[in-house]
């Protein structure tokens, strides 16, 4: 669907500070391994705030995501991808994004870029994500007190350049495992603090 084609025009969010509610929020991630394959994995745990500016384009943004959380569906392998081999997840038990400013992207009212750094196993580069507006709506447990947005976004990283080499040659020259990584987020903000909430439905301590 073209940004032309989507309901309601530019999406209109309030100034102030909403929140990244992690429990309807996605954090998805395809790493490349012998040279073809593909294996996909979440990371379950963050949290974060957007600042919205009067100006869009000096929102701000922070967000951190729980390196531990690391999910690709099979233990053995999760538990080599914590490993100081690769994102070492004991010594830095955290990665961060942060933003300032956001610039629209093509031609439609919903795609817009978002450029900042990422900071991932003790280093920190610049990254820029694609995203795009879903649409907005009342929460499902206060509708009347909650007001959400939804959001989409992509983007490639490249895990040398956050000091993670490959674990090994393979004797017939590939990679085990690649070096860039695809990134795709599904994230909803909401303008009220969830952390009560979160609490309340044992999502956090």
């Amino acid at each position: 669907m073209s940004d032309e084609d989507q309901p309601g025009g530019a999406p209109e969010i309030a100034p102030g500070t909403w929140y990244i509610d992690p429990a309807h929020s996605c954090i998805i991630f395809v790493a490349h391994y012998l040279r073809f394959g593909r294996v996909q994995g979440t990371f379950g745990d963050s949290w974060g705030v957007v600042r919205v500016a009067e100006d869009p384009a000096a929102t701000e943004v922070d967000a951190v995501i729980r390196t531990e959380s690391l999910n690709t569906g099979v233990e053995a392998r999760d538990r080599h991808l914590r490993s100081p081999d690769l994102l070492d997840t004991a010594a830095h038990p955290e990665m961060r994004f942060t933003a300032t400013g956001l610039e629209r992207r093509g031609r439609g009212a919903h795609a817009f870029r978002m450029r900042g750094e990422l900071t991932l196993h003790g280093a920190t580069r610049p990254v820029s994500l694609d995203c795009r507006w879903g649409g907005e709506a009342p929460d499902l447990q206060d509708p009347e007190g909650v007001h959400g947005h939804f959001f989409a976004a992509d983007t490639r990283i490249s895990l040398s350049d956050f000091g993670i080499e490959d674990v090994g040659p393979t004797p017939w020259g590939a990679r085990i495992i690649g070096d860039t990584v695809d990134v795709v987020l599904e994230i909803r903000l909401q303008d009220a603090d969830p952390t009560e909430w979160l609490r309340g439905i044992g999502h956090i301590a």
